[in-house]
């Protein structure tokens, strides 16, 4: 037996500290039913002798085990507790800290996703936990399609109340949002404005869809497919919902008049001179413009077509410069500028210059293995190797992704070797294994052995156009 301990009883009497860090970064955000499982952890930790076992504990707060568990599981990825192990369960409770004061970088990376994700699950409620999976996907909306957490959350908060289901179903939830995250994002969608004004633009499509049913005679809803012709109306053709409503008069020509009837009208309309400007609309469209072409752009586009171009290399030009978030038209015209320069006037040429620029994310992604790190590369893991392929040869960049496997954050420890080299008058792959290895025989904290200097990041300017691209096989794992 211990030399000493408290005697029979005293857990009773005695008191459980919480620190005010928990009361104000995670009391306010943390389910009820979760809170309560908390408390009463705490206080086992400093009692083992008031519960044994999983099935104690729920028994105390009238709680099922597995109700308890899924608690324990959200306080795992809280940061404040550990899992000892499966069978049978222990966890053990972890130290209240800071983001300033952790140790590890990786970890300060995650916590700024605390509060991101402690709303994520606060949306669905106790009852309904979230899983890992989940959040990685909420987590790739963030990193590689940049939209922001407000952004996040008032799209699922959106589609959770579209939910009729009783209890909602995360699985089915996240994959319906992850559809929407990537056909939004190609629409330039990223802030919580964005994407208030993308569900006014499909809550329009729907009235539009109900509108000319109504007007044909029928008395249902819209099915997906009508969906789709309605969004084109509104959107590719700059349709407004009363010149839909008109085109339906004409109609009657048909004994059983339909959507996809009144679509050969809609489109039988659009033939014409206007016709020549479509792929203008569609590239401004790209653009998030939505006002009908001016007399000046019709004028560039057509001289754009004169000297070449296809309507749909221009409209590509009007992606690459949505995706860096581009969005005037004098940015498209520098854009398809720049490629009557290189000659891109085909849309094939375009793609395929596309899909090279697209290459460079296969080589980040070699270089993330060559770190020791198994994921897919993010918007600050691009940016980062073209600064780096700026001032640095492949073979150097490679080297330092191999002295950075091991480290915590290797592409930080990547960024500020590379630096530290170059002002070093390092540029081959000998002279820094000779420097390495110099550091390496020096004694610590001598002038031989410095640390690598932070890379100064250095002013944008027109040249960043040059990373303006999109992965077109980006359905590749």
């Amino acid at each position: 037996m211990p030399f000493c301990s408290f005697a029979e009883g005293v857990g009773i009497y005695d008191a459980t500290p919480i620190e005010n860090m928990f009361l104000l970064e995670y009391l306010p955000t943390a389910p009820e039913g979760f809170l309560r499982v908390y408390l009463y952890a705490r206080m086992l930790s400093l009692h083992p002798e008031l519960g044994e076992g999983l099935e104690d504990m729920a028994r105390a707060l009238n709680m099922d085990a597995d109700a308890v568990l899924n608690a324990m599981a959200y306080w795992e990825r809280q940061g404040l507790a550990r899992r000892l192990s499966d069978r049978p369960p222990a966890y053990a409770m972890l130290p209240m800290r800071s983001v300033g004061e952790t140790a590890d970088p990786m970890e300060g990376d995650y916590y700024a996703y605390r509060d991101f994700n402690a709303n994520l699950q606060a949306l669905f409620g106790a009852d309904c936990l979230l899983h890992p999976k989940q959040y990685e996907m909420a987590n790739d909306w963030l990193n590689l399609l940049g939209v922001t957490q407000e952004a996040v959350l008032k799209m699922v908060e959106a589609r959770l109340k579209r939910s009729r289901a009783r209890k909602p179903d995360p699985d089915r939830i996240f994959a319906q949002l992850d559809r929407q995250a990537q056909k939004w994002s190609e629409r330039g969608v990223r802030t919580a404005e964005d994407v208030g004004r993308a569900m006014a633009e499909d809550e329009g499509v729907e009235k539009a869809a109900s509108a000319a049913l109504r007007q044909l005679g029928l008395r249902r809803s819209a099915t997906p497919e009508e969906l789709k012709l309605a969004e084109k109306w509104l959107g590719e053709w700059g349709l407004t919902q009363a010149e839909i409503v008109d085109a339906c008069a004409e109609t009657t020509k048909s004994r059983t008049p339909t959507l996809a009837y009144l679509d050969k009208v809609l489109e039988s309309r659009r033939k014409g001179d206007a016709a020549q400007f479509d792929g203008l609309r569609d590239a401004l469209r790209e653009l998030d413009i939505r006002d009908a072409p001016t007399p000046d752009q019709r004028v560039w586009y057509a001289a754009r077509l004169a000297e070449g171009f296809e309507p749909e290399t221009i409209r590509l030009a009007a992606v690459q410069c949505a995706r860096k978030r581009r969005m005037r038209f004098e940015d498209l015209c520098w854009m398809v500028g720049k490629w009557a320069e290189q000659r891109l006037f085909r849309r094939e040429a375009a793609e395929a210059y596309v899909r090279e620029r697209g290459r460079i994310a296969a080589e980040v992604r070699a270089l993330l293995e060559r770190c020791g790190l198994e994921r897919r590369p993010q918007l600050g893991d691009l940016e980062l190797y073209e600064r780096w392929r700026e001032s640095a040869p492949v073979e150097l960049i490679e080297y330092a992704a191999e002295c950075a496997r091991g480290t915590q954050v290797p592409m930080r420890y990547v960024d500020r070797l590379l630096g530290a080299w170059r002002q070093a008058g390092i540029a081959t792959v000998d002279a820094a294994r000779a420097d390495r290895a110099r550091h390496a025989a020096a004694p610590a904290g001598s002038a031989a052995s410095p640390n690598p200097a932070p890379y100064q990041q250095r002013a944008h300017d027109d040249s960043d156009y040059d990373g303006l691209f999109i992965d077109l096989d980006a359905q590749s794992p």
